[in-house]
């Protein structure tokens, strides 16, 4: 089979080898082939903190950008940038004082090169990495530099604040030769505005790691069916179609739609695949939605024997590789080993099976602390126009140190005050509290199952509600703040969760991922926000965008944003699963525009349904219409008795029709006869005339005799029910 995928393009992105779906396997292994020749020219991966940068012609100054807010806004000089990282001490110092290096380095150059370099109107920027010793992450650096990175540079739109796509390597180019002109010597403790330099990854002594990550790939290839000739992503598509046979049988024409969906191929969606699914199979409809919840989970499990063999291969072209910007690395390499071997110790003795998952699932990719076995992140080269990394053991490295000093899930610092002791937390875990943002307009039933699921994980769960209404298009009907909070204390008071707050006042910031690093840094010291002791679990979705990338990716950086004496919980490991799928308040808002009050109950009201954080509760769809501005009448005893006597006569005059349908599908004259006799013995000589049932009209031309004396029927019927029940019917 195979679909084109829609994810995880190449531009503007650094991949692994496995990321890029495009990549041809017959490619993958000259990759393989030239890196270990020493064929293979890039740069340092450096472990720094990224900035974008640009310049403003007509001031004469700086400019740098974190987001498209910033560009849209010419840009953050000195005094804001100050002010985005006021209070945070050393990454602060480090971020004004790397932005002031450059600003003079670029004042060197003259206005002709300014202008080329950055375009009239401060519109292209640079990808860059601000590198100091005093705000170090995991790398010890012993010189603070500003690297500007060989690719990552972009020219931007000032109105919309997107890329424009323009290639800017010429501009590059022109700035890096700028720089080698303008900057003298590297002063002691001042830092150095430089272009990453190009160096050639070394040969390997021999082919024997080349040849083993070569077998090992055709072995996986031939497991999967798969030729040199074909990609990644049919690959990927191959394996995670095994997968979805192991869990449900489909048709040929059911899987592919689902597999389209998976990979989120244009016009795709769980509709489009529930719909080729009869409604009463109720085990299959509920397992295709189960399988599209997994997709990030079934994708990353598919690539896997790919990802690790590319992974084992990393690690061995970069054993040795040294740093430019270390001055001993070989005392770095020990350091990291030594605080690895530290991190393994207090994650063995911790007694968490959460932790101890964490590093098994870890030590798979680093064998043992040997494996560290460098002082640089990682090398970065471009092959056939596209830019792709090797990273070896920094990864799982990473994630071990991160584990130990900060936490994960429900797992604590485990960082030891001294190695001859116990494990100590180092902070003293007050509560555990989860913060839920989102425009929530108005929120739907996969909202509510993603706060059982925090709940389930926190003392305390707050949904912070963005202050604007949602509904500006044409199609689409308009949703407040104070209608989407009323529709959230519906849903918790029937969820019973009596630990989930829906915030009363709206939030100050109209993003919401600006309201959660509110809540946690708490600069100010509200009683209300983040405490001390705090432990903060930021909610998020595994539900992955149009390009493939995770909700939970919006708050990778985080652990940036909390005040001291807090913690951020690992984003991704907390993530909620992606319930009902493509669900949005999009399709909520749009389908309240068109007034299908079916497709509401039955697609965005919680009615019981299932999920892996516990069946949801269900709610009176009039209520929620009702706050929503759409009354629905409540059937009264008299409409639900007439209901059912329409449908016991319907019943039964199908009965009688069916044995003498044509095959057409067209009734005889014996069937209507028989249906006039059966009609009229029930007393009644009917006035002729159209007959409502619920919005439908049926003309008495239009049906036999049955259906054209049936309301005398249920009048009578209908009278008898109401005086059993002591009523009187008209």
């Amino acid at each position: 089979m195979s679909l084109f995928i829609a994810e995880g393009g190449v531009a503007g992105h650094m991949n692994h080898l496995y990321d890029n779906p495009d990549l041809t396997f017959r490619e993958m292994k000259q990759v393989f082939q030239a890196a270990s020749n020493g064929e293979l020219k890039g740069t340092e991966k450096t472990d720094g903190q990224n900035l974008q940068l640009s310049y403003d012609i007509k001031t004469s100054s700086a400019r740098a950008a974190r987001n498209k807010g910033n560009i849209k806004d010419g840009g953050m000089d000195a005094a804001g940038l100050a002010a985005k990282f006021g209070g945070r001490g050393a990454l602060e110092t480090a971020f004004t004082e790397a932005f002031d290096a450059f600003e003079a380095a670029v004042g060197r150059m003259s206005i002709e090169e300014r202008e080329e370099v950055f375009g009239p109107n401060t519109n292209v920027y640079y990808n860059a990495e601000v590198q100091d010793p005093r705000a170090a992450n995991l790398i010890n650096y012993d010189l603070p530099t500003l690297t500007i990175h060989r690719v990552g540079h972009n020219e931007f739109d000032r109105e919309t604040g997107s890329a424009t796509g323009r290639d800017v390597s010429k501009n590059a180019r022109k700035l890096a030769a700028a720089l080698d002109r303008v900057q003298g010597e590297r002063e002691e403790g001042r830092f150095y505005v430089q272009m990453n330099a190009i160096k050639k990854l070394e040969a390997l002594s021999d082919d024997t790691a080349a040849n083993l990550a070569i077998a090992r790939l055709e072995k996986a290839l031939s497991n999967a069916g798969i030729s040199d000739n074909q990609t990644v992503g049919a690959y990927t598509v191959s394996r995670v179609a095994e997968i979805v046979d192991k869990r449900i049988l489909l048709p040929d024409l059911v899987k592919k739609e689902l597999l389209k969906r998976i990979f989120k191929e244009k016009g795709a969606n769980i509709r489009s695949v529930l719909g080729m699914v009869s409604k009463e199979d109720a085990g299959t409809i509920e397992a295709i939605r189960e399988l599209v919840a997994d997709a990030t989970k079934l994708k990353f499990n598919a690539i896997a024997p790919v990802e690790e063999i590319v992974h084992d291969f990393s690690v061995e072209m970069l054993r040795g590789l040294h740093s430019a910007f270390i001055l001993d690395n070989d005392a770095e390499v020990e350091r990291l080993r030594q605080e690895t071997a530290r991190a393994i110790t207090a994650i063995e003795n911790s007694g968490s099976e959460e932790a101890i998952e964490i590093l098994t699932k870890q030590m798979s990719k680093l064998k043992d602390v040997e494996g560290v076995s460098t002082a640089a992140e990682g090398f970065v080269f471009d092959y056939d126009g596209v830019t792709y990394k090797f990273t070896g053991n920094f990864a799982p490295m990473n994630q071990l140190l991160g584990l130990f000093k900060y936490g994960r899930g429900n797992v604590p610092p485990l960082e030891k005050v001294d190695e001859d002791v116990d494990v100590d937390i180092g902070i003293d875990i007050r509560r555990t509290v989860a913060i839920i943002p989102g425009g929530f307009k108005p929120p739907h039933k996969a909202h509510l199952a993603m706060a059982m699921h925090y709940a389930k994980r926190s003392d305390v769960v707050y949904i912070f509600i963005s202050p604007l209404p949602r509904g500006a298009a044409a199609d689409e009907a308009e949703v407040t703040f104070s209608q989407s909070k009323q529709i959230w204390k519906l849903y918790l008071s029937a969820a019973g969760l009596t630990n989930v707050e829906v915030i009363e006042r709206s939030s100050t910031n109209n993003s919401p991922v600006n309201s959660a690093y509110e809540f946690s840094e708490n600069k100010k010291d509200e009683s209300f926000l983040a405490q001390v002791g705090d432990r903060i679990l930021l909610g998020a979705s595994q539900k992955e965008d149009d390009s493939g990338i995770p909700d939970w990716h919006r708050f990778k950086n985080a652990d940036r944003y909390v005040r001291q004496g807090a913690i951020i919980g690992d984003v991704e490991e907390n993530a909620s699963p992606s319930f009902f799928g493509d669900l949005s308040g999009t399709d909520f808002r749009q389908t309240l525009y068109r007034g299908d009050t079916e497709d509401l109950k039955q697609r965005f009201i919680p009615n019981g349904d299932s999920t892996p954080a516990g069946a949801l509760p269900k709610v009176d769809p009039r209520e929620v219409l009702a706050v929503l501005g759409i009354k629905t009448e409540e059937p009264t005893m008299e409409s639900i008795l007439t209901s059912l006597v329409h449908e016991m006569l319907n019943e039964r005059k199908k009965k009688y029709m069916e044995p003498h349908m044509h095959q057409d599908g067209t009734s005889g004259e014996g069937a209507a006869e028989e249906l006039e006799e059966i009609s009229t013995s029930g007393g009644s000589s009917g006035e002729p005339g159209s007959i409502e049932h619920g919005a439908r009209s049926v003309d008495e031309d239009e049906e036999p005799a049955l259906i054209r004396e049936k309301e005398v029927v249920v009048e009578r019927v209908l009278n008898y029910l109401l005086q059993q029940k002591g009523l009187q019917h008209g």
